[in-house]
């Protein structure tokens, strides 16, 4: 069976029993936070290595050419906008705003006011195993970035600290996929706590939450890769959604935008006419940097649960889940799941309860497949866009591209 089906699975049996017996299933809440603990225990390592190997790959000097600058700068620009997409749903929609939900008394400990000149300040560490030591992301963030420079900069002595730290982000992401496979027994235990504590409450707001996220997804595609097609490319829209339609199916069934990548590669050589150095290198940065939907989601997900718990979001958090979103896209990899531990790194930068990953996690699945096709096609805009500008795509063949091949 796959994973994504055992969550949903669990996202339901935690409903009825929250239903069914109430408060009497208050025992799980033990469970459910030694779930969060296991998702606490993973993100700095996961957010330090990850960041720190995309960092240096983006600089290898090879890549930091024209070519690569004119691509992270797209790629900033309609992250960005999808960002801003998310949030203008959540607030406009307001889906969280009808839980109530108690705030947890862990997170009532700690400070969470930060004016923006303590933020700007103390994002720098004074002490980075501190930073690990205590949880903060933002920090363990600005360290990553000044190491992988340091590591680019020191050249081929370099190098051999860059392989352990690549082989640290595999070994992170394979004790990932090792956690997620407990991952419906944490919701199940979670959501049974939350629906008992709430009743059915709780599920038109997740239904609020999805369209929240769907609503966004098509702007990010209608407007934005649209006009970008049509205004930037200077080329008709439809072929394009004509050529990319075999990666589109793949990544809604399979949720990933890395298992997509090869499809994502033929569709653009062989149907969108673009030449295979532009399309090999574009796409597989966007693979690993471009999140558009992801960060939808993101932002999305964040808001929703600060109005779950009646958390007011100032325009500081706002600044945060910004750059937050758009700094963990680096290190967030294009496989199912991934979601759920970056937005883990979204709450715990922002000062919003861990806890409120239950609320979303059972419907994660269904944001995902939406939000990967928004993430392949966001890679494949701008293969198109750099392409066009450096007159490396064969327009006859984008244009030729018919719905039967």
């Amino acid at each position: 069976m796959k994973p994504w089906i055992k969550i949903i699975i669990g996202l339901v049996l935690g409903v009825i029993a929250g239903l069914a017996f109430g408060h009497k299933v208050e025992f799980l809440e033990r469970i459910g936070k030694a779930f969060i603990d296991l998702l606490k225990m993973l993100v700095g390592l996961m957010v330090f290595s990850s960041l720190v190997v995309g960092m240096c790959h983006i600089s290898d000097p090879k890549k930091l050419g024209r070519i690569g600058i004119r691509t992270i700068f797209f790629y900033a620009g309609t992250t960005a906008l999808a960002i801003g997409f998310g949030l203008l749903l959540a607030f406009v929609m307001r889906p969280g705003s009808a839980l109530n939900l108690p705030i947890p008394p862990e997170h009532l400990m700690t400070k969470q006011t930060v004016g923006i000149v303590d933020f700007l300040f103390g994002i720098v560490p004074s002490n980075p195993f501190a930073a690990f030591a205590e949880g903060n992301i933002l920090q363990i963030i600005v360290f990553s970035i000044f190491f992988a420079f340091a590591i680019t900069l020191t050249g081929e002595k370099g190098k051999k600290v860059l392989n352990v730290l690549e082989s640290l982000s595999e070994v992170m992401y394979s004790l990932t996929h090792f956690i997620m496979k407990i991952a419906p027994y944490g919701v199940f235990a979670l959501i049974a706590t939350a629906v008992g504590d709430v009743g059915t409450k709780v599920l038109y707001p997740l239904l609020k939450f999805l369209a929240c996220n769907y609503i966004a997804c098509l702007l990010q595609i209608l407007v934005v890769f649209c006009l970008a097609l049509r205004y930037m490319a200077k080329l008709r829209v439809a072929p394009f959604f004509k050529g990319m339609k075999d990666a589109i199916v793949l990544a809604f069934t399979t949720s990933s935008s890395s298992a997509t990548l090869p499809v994502s590669l033929d569709c653009a050589r062989n149907h969108l006419g673009i030449s295979p150095d532009i399309s090999g290198f574009v796409l597989s940065l966007g693979s690993t940097i471009n999140m558009n939907g992801a960060a939808v989601g993101q932002a999305i997900s964040a808001i929703f649960i600060a109005q779950a718990y009646g958390i007011e979001v100032t325009v500081v958090k706002v600044l945060i889940l910004i750059f937050v979103s758009l700094v963990s896209a680096i290190g967030a990899a294009g496989i199912p799941g991934t979601g759920i531990v970056m937005l883990s790194v979204v709450l715990n930068a922002m000062g919003l309860p861990l806890e409120g990953i239950a609320l979303v996690a059972g419907v994660d699945r269904l944001r995902e497949m939406v939000s990967a096709v928004v993430n392949v096609l966001g890679d494949a805009v701008a293969a198109v866009f750099i392409a066009k500008t450096e007159k490396q795509i064969d327009e006859k063949r984008y244009h030729a591209i018919t719905w039967l091949e």
